[in-house]
C-alpha cells in the first residue's frame, strides 16, 4: 500500500512532538512493507532515515502556518492509495477541499490539536474544516478528553481515539539511576507555560535544580529571567536522543506547565513515564490530564497557577519514596496504554480500511 503523510515539517529537521510521531509512524509502516512518502512545506526532495520526503515551495508562514501554493497540484497527482493528513494544517485542508470533487481518493486524519493562536480565522476556515473532517474515512483523536472538549471532534460519527505511544525499548526504565533535578523538555514558547514554571521557581525559598532542555522562541527572555533572579536553572540546547533519555532517567520529575489546549497530548510526558519518571503537569482538559494520572503517575496542578506548581514541587520534594512510587506507576501505565507499536498497528488498520471503502 502506498501512503502519503501530510504535515508542515518533519523530524529530525524539526524536533517537535507531531513531527517525531509522523517520523516514527512512517518508519513503522515502512517496516511493515508499505511505501511511505511524507509531504511537507519547503526543503525539496530528500530522504530522511530512508523515508522519502517531498518539500513543496513555501513562500511564507503566517503564525506558524505554511502557505504552500503547490498542495492542490501535488495532491491531485499523487499515486498514493491513501492520504494521511495531520492537523492543524489549514493550507492543506483548503487545497484538498478545492480538488476533492474531481479527485476522489481515500484519506484519514489525525487531529492533533484545535487551532488556538489563529482562532480569528475560524469563521472562514471552520466550515471548510468541518466538511473536510466529515469526509474522512476516519478522524483519529489522541484522547477521549480532546474529543469531548473540541467543537470539531465531538460532532463527528467517524472519530476514533488512538493515543500517541512511545518506543518502550528506547525510552527505558533504570531503577538504579540517581535522581538529581527537575526537567522541562520542549520549545521555549509562551503557550508551554515556561514563565509559569520560572515564577514557581522564583517563589520558592530554596528552589531545587532545574534543567530546561530545548530552546528557540523566547529563549533570550528566559535567560534574562534566570539571571535576574539568580535561579538554579540550566538551559540544555541541542540535546541528542541519547542525552534526552539520560535526562529523563536522572530527573525527579518532568514538568509540563502548558497553558493552552494547543498542548493536546504532551508527548514528552509519555517519554518521561516510559523512563520511570513521574510528571507534574497542568490540568488541561486535553490528553495531558489523561496521560498523567493525578497522584498515581504524578501530580496535576491548576493551569497557569505558579503557586499551585510550587506546591506540587514542594510535595514531591518531601519524599523520595513517594517519587519512586509515582515513577514506577508511570512506567506501568506507559507499558499498558502507551506502547507505540500497538498503537501504530491501530493506525495502520485505519489506513487499510480506508482503501477498502
Amino acid at each position: 500500500m502506498k501512503i502519503l503523510q501530510v504535515y508542515k515539517d518533519v523530524f529530525p529537521e524539526v524536533s517537535g512532538g507531531i513531527e517525531r510521531y509522523i517520523h516514527d509512524l512512517s518508519f513503522f509502516l515502512k517496516e511493515k512493507g508499505h511505501s511511505v512518502e511524507i509531504l511537507v512545506a519547503g526543503g525539496g526532495i530528500r530522504k530522511l532515515d530512508q523515508i522519502d520526503v517531498t518539500g513543496l515551495w513555501c513562500p511564507a508562514r503566517i503564525l506558524s502556518n505554511p502557505i504552500v501554493p503547490g498542495y492542490s497540484s501535488f495532491l491531485s497527482k499523487t499515486k498514493a492509495d491513501v492520504i494521511h493528513f495531520h492537523l492543524p494544517l489549514p493550507s492543506a485542508v483548503i487545497a484538498w477541499q478545492s480538488i476533492r470533487k474531481k479527485f476522489k481518493k481515500p484519506y484519514i486524519v489525525t487531529y492533533h490539536s484545535d487551532i488556538v493562536r489563529q482562532a480569528f480565522a475560524m469563521p472562514f476556515y471552520g466550515p471548510i474544516l468541518r466538511k473536510f473532517l466529515h469526509g474522512a474515512s476516519a478522524v483519529i483523536a489522541t484522547s477521549q478528553n480532546y474529543v469531548k472538549t473540541s467543537d470539531y471532534l465531538r460532532e463527528l460519527t467517524n472519530s476514533k481515539v488512538i493515543a500517541i505511544g512511545v518506543n518502550l525499548e528506547r525510552f527505558n526504565f533504570d531503577s538504579k539511576c540517581e535522581k538529581e533535578f527537575y526537567l522541562f523538555v520542549g520549545r521555549f514558547r509562551r503557550y508551554k507555560g515556561i514563565f509559569v514554571l520560572l515564577e514557581a521557581w522564583r517563589k520558592m525559598e530554596a528552589p531545587p535544580r532545574l534543567i530546561l532542555a530545548g530552546g528557540g522562541g523566547v529563549i533570550e527572555e528566559v535567560r534574562k529571567y534566570i539571571a535576574l533572579y539568580k535561579l538554579p536553572v540550566e538551559i540544555a540546547s541541542d540535546v541528542s536522543d541519547d542525552k534526552l533519555i539520560e535526562l529523563y532517567q536522572k530527573s525527579k520529575a518532568l514538568i509540563l506547565p502548558s497553558i493552552q489546549r494547543s498542548e493536546a497530548f504532551g508527548m514528552v510526558q509519555v517519554e518521561a513515564m516510559a523512563c520511570g519518571t513521574p510528571v507534574i503537569s497542568s490540568n488541561l482538559p486535553t490528553g495531558v490530564s489523561w496521560v498523567n494520572q493525578h497522584k498515581k503517575t504524578g501530580l496535576l496542578f491548576t493551569t497557569g497557577d505558579s503557586v499551585a506548581l510550587k506546591e506540587s514541587i514542594i510535595e514531591l520534594e518531601k519524599s523520595e519514596k513517594y517519587r519512586r512510587k509515582l515513577g514506577k506507576n508511570a512506567r506501568i501505565r506507559a507499558e499498558k496504554f502507551l506502547n507505540d507499536e500497538v498503537l501504530f498497528e491501530k493506525v495502520e488498520e485505519c489506513l487499510i480500511k480506508a482503501t477498502e471503502i
